[in-house]
């Protein structure tokens, strides 16, 4: 009897055992994952990617990012493939459209199927414009030279290359006529203005250039005014009275 149930009790943990080692595993699930912000956005460019904290039980086979110009975008929209497994990955998002706002979403792929990250947004950059820049009043006048200068506001979304300022007996100086080179980029600058005439008036513009053009600032005007010639009669030992013309300098 003793033998017959060691032996009931050793099938039993055999059936056990075997039926046990052949249950089925749990099926896979959807991955699990992050949408990374996105950076280094340009024109027609931007950097973004995901974080995949689980694989679903199955191994992910692709991965990356996709977007559009519609909310919730999917791998039928454009989309980067970024490699495989678990763990972040980046992805760099190509042909976009200036001044534009998009949707993104990270994507994981495995035997279950794509799931997707949260989305996030962005806007390209605008289309560069030409720089905005103020004018300077003219001061400190001499003979043959001035001092102006300008502020450069914006860049117009370009970086500035030169700027300066113009003038010119015409009313509406450019680069082409007489000019200063006083740096680049964005801020104020001060101008030296040389080779004046007398009695002359003068027309000055503040200019930034960047990819698109020149831009220019208001108009201003002056003019330096040489005295009229002062006569007058004086006594030179040895000669006559003798008249002497001189002009008088401020």
């Amino acid at each position: 009897m003793k033998t017959q149930w060691i032996f009931l009790l050793a099938v039993t943990w055999t059936v056990l055992i075997l039926t046990g080692g052949c249950r089925k595993k749990d099926p896979p699930t959807l991955p699990v994952l992050t949408t990374t912000v996105i950076s280094e956005i340009t024109l027609t460019t931007a950097s973004g990617g995901g974080t995949i904290s689980s694989d679903g039980g199955a191994p992910i086979t692709a991965r990356g990012v996709c977007w559009s110009i519609h909310k919730n975008p999917v791998i039928s929209d454009p989309h980067t493939v970024d490699g495989a497994g678990t763990g972040k990955f980046t992805s760099m998002l190509t042909g976009l459209t200036p001044d534009t706002t998009w949707f993104v979403r990270a994507y994981a792929t495995n035997s279950a199927g794509t799931s997707y990250g949260n989305e996030v947004e962005f806007i390209t950059l605008p289309n560069p414009v030409f720089p905005t820049v103020t004018t300077n009043p003219v001061m400190d006048i001499t003979l043959t030279t001035a001092l102006c200068g300008g502020n450069v506001i914006s860049d117009g979304g370009a970086a500035v290359t030169s700027r300066g300022i113009c003038w010119s007996t015409g009313q509406t100086p450019t680069i082409l006529d007489h000019k200063t080179i006083d740096g680049t980029g964005t801020g104020s600058f001060s101008s030296s203005i040389t080779g004046l005439d007398a009695n002359t008036p003068y027309y000055v513009r503040a200019y930034a250039t960047n990819s698109v053009g020149t831009g220019y600032g208001d108009t201003v005007s002056f003019v330096r005014i040489l005295p009229d010639s002062i006569e007058y009669t004086a006594i030179i030992p040895e000669f006559a009275l003798t008249s002497v013309s001189y002009w008088d300098p401020p």
